[in-house]
């Protein structure tokens, strides 16, 4: 199958599509588009050779899976960037649905899961331009055909799973669903994805360990997330908020 009909789709919602064999990462092309052109657009690559996923990880991406950075119009404020990276996961759950494939979860802040296994990956990041203009940029990386073997926690791809067949039948569903809820938030529709990102998550009422960002780890029983998109960690302590770092497995 080919990506005429995606693109299409794309084009419709008044988004260029640039369709690369081969790059660095489709999130740098993003925003030489952006710079050159101030439009959005979405950039899709058959394979990166220097893959990234949150804090400078190495994201493995040979042929044959979704490599793709989609750039929006940044219209809310930074406390609820959050929902970028939710209706990204709830669009990509209720695109595989149409594949006969239910019970996918979400591993807070970004990662997808299906039967305790990740298949996706989701980072978020701002782009400014000179006049004042902001975009985000929303990259996402989706296992297809194939999977990396890691020792932090167990992976699995698409065809393994479900109905996939390939990766532009799976996007047609994916980009329609998502710029249709995209134009949800924008119309205030904004907790009502929170809602529905809180009944996929893993964890809740589990005693979990978070990594933070200078590397300490702080330990309590996942309550679940506030409308902000932070974490609700309850110890000794009492309820506090957790704004950034990474639940391990």
């Amino acid at each position: 199958m080919s990506f005429f009909k995606v693109k299409n789709i794309i084009n419709n919602y008044g988004y260029e599509f640039i369709h690369l064999k081969s790059t660095s990462t489709t999130m740098d092309n993003a925003k030489k588009y952006i710079k050159q052109n101030n439009r959005n657009c979405v950039v899709l690559a058959d394979q990166q050779y220097e893959g990234k996923g949150r804090r400078g990880n190495k994201w493995e991406s040979p042929k044959g899976n979704v490599y793709c950075s989609i750039s929006v119009n940044n219209f809310l404020n930074i406390k609820d960037h959050f929902i970028f990276s939710a209706i990204t996961a709830i669009s990509i759950k209720m695109a595989l649905e149409n594949f006969d494939t239910k019970d996918i979860k979400f591993k807070w802040p970004n990662d997808i899961f299906y039967n305790n296994k990740k298949f996706a990956g989701i980072i978020l990041d701002t782009h400014s331009l000179k006049n004042f203009k902001q975009y985000m940029i929303i990259g996402l990386g989706i296992n297809v055909e194939s999977s990396p073997i890691l020792s932090e926690y167990p992976t699995t791809y698409l065809k393994e799973f479900s109905k996939v067949k390939s990766v532009p039948e799976f996007l047609i569903f994916f980009y329609k669903i998502f710029f249709e809820n995209l134009n949800k938030i924008q119309n205030s529709q904004k907790n009502l994805f929170i809602d529905i990102y809180k009944k996929s998550l893993m964890f809740v009422g589990e005693k979990i360990h978070i990594k933070l960002r200078d590397n300490s780890v702080v330990k309590g029983i996942f309550k679940g997330i506030n409308n902000d998109g932070s974490l609700k960690l309850e110890n000794e302590h009492g309820l506090t908020s957790v704004y950034s770092g990474r639940i391990q497995i």
